[in-house]
This record gives structure tokens, sequence and C-alpha cells, in this order.
């Protein structure tokens, strides 16, 4: 036996309430992740034999109360390489020698993912 089909007014007795209707599922967008870049920076200055270049600034890994060591490539360039800074994200920060000198002049601004070669003056 085949089955009869009925439709019902929304207005008769056997309509289901407004509230009981099912809603269509929503496509849920998953937040774009973060791109992470590597960020390097090279620090042009000759400080001597037994000196090291530090940096201090306003963005992770950077903080301004304890400096990041730089890695000696040259006699006069010094490197950092952050990783944290993500893609496009503008940061400050200010080489130091030996984590007690602060270059002079205003802080240098940096993007996460370009390179950055700076010339400070102690």
């Amino acid at each position: 036996m085949a089955a009869k089909s009925v439709r019902v007014k929304s207005d008769s007795p056997g309509a289901a309430p407004p509230s009981v209707t099912k809603a269509k599922p929503r496509k849920s967008r998953a937040k774009p992740k973060t791109q992470l870049a590597i960020t390097p920076i090279r620090v042009h200055y000759n400080v001597g034999p037994g000196n090291r270049i530090t940096a201090r600034g306003d963005t992770d890994p950077f903080r301004w109360d304890c400096g990041l060591d730089a890695q000696n490539a040259e006699a006069d360039v010094w490197e950092l390489r952050l990783e944290q800074v993500p893609a496009g994200q503008t940061f400050q920060f200010k080489p130091l020698i030996n984590d007690a000198t602060y270059s002079s002049g205003e802080n240098y601004v940096g993007t996460g993912g370009q390179a950055l070669d700076i010339y400070p003056v102690f």
C-alpha cells in the first residue's frame, strides 16, 4: 500500500509551531591561522672583542626588560632570526651593547617576514 502525502496549512492544528522547525546547518569557517615568518635582522656595528649585541623590543620574542642575544656573523655584523613574529606585523626594537647601552635615536621598526639591515650609532 502506498503512503499518501498530505499538505498541512501553517494555521491548521497539525502544523508544527515556528519554533520547532529545523534551522539550516551553518557552514563553520575556521579562522585563518596566523602565518609566522622568519624575520632576519642584521645589526652592522663593530663592538670590539669581548663585547656583544643584544636587542630589546615590544613583540615576542623581544622584551623591554631583557635583551635577546644576537649571533656574531662577521666582525661588524650581528644577526637575529625571529621566528615568532607573524608575517606583516610591525614591531619595534632597539639594539644594545652588552645588554646595557642602548643605541641612540628612535626605536627601529621591523615587519614580520622582511629582512632588515640596521646601522646603529652608540
